[in-house]
């Protein structure tokens, strides 16, 4: 069962409880990705990503991992300005790996994961939505789960020859 499918399952809002969340910026806009999927948050230098590859990949500990850039994957324009030292997000779950490249990574959070509109089945990698203290609401993205961007385009951690 993914997150949506457990989400839409539990239905009663007593029953959820709150989880971390790391947000994430770009193009201004918020976004969140759970704590729990988070390996390691750094900086990539834009010459270790190997752009060749479709999606680009980056090489850690042996492996290959896909980078998907955050205004790619939310239909956003990419940034104007190319930097040489980029945030990164490493997550994982299970035995899927992934890169996502903010514009910014914010600060960790904790929330309850809030059900959105049936419509918003079709966009797969949103999970949900928190809301902050200050009453903005950022949607929850799912970038290596069930159903998502990660699954479709086969992550897997094989190691690079």
């Amino acid at each position: 069962m993914n997150d949506r499918e457990s989400l839409r399952h539990d239905g009663d809002d007593a029953k959820r409880e709150n989880e971390t969340y790391l947000v994430l910026e770009t193009h201004g806009e918020l976004y969140a990705v759970r704590w729990a999927l988070v390996r390691q948050v750094g900086m990539l230098l834009q010459t270790e990503i190997d752009a060749s590859q479709v999606p680009s990949q980056v090489q850690r500990d042996g492996l290959a991992l896909p980078v998907y850039y955050l205004w790619e994957l939310v239909g956003l324009k990419p940034p104007v300005e190319k930097a040489m030292e980029i945030p990164a997000v490493f997550l994982e779950e299970e035995d899927r790996r992934a890169v996502l490249v903010p514009e910014r990574i914010l600060w960790k959070q904790e929330a309850t994961l809030q059900e959105l509109p049936q419509w918003l089945d079709r966009a797969p990698i949103v999970v949900g939505a928190i809301v902050l203290g200050s009453g903005v609401v950022v949607i929850v993205l799912g970038p290596i789960g069930n159903n998502s961007v990660c699954e479709k385009a086969a992550c897997t951690t094989e190691r690079s020859s």
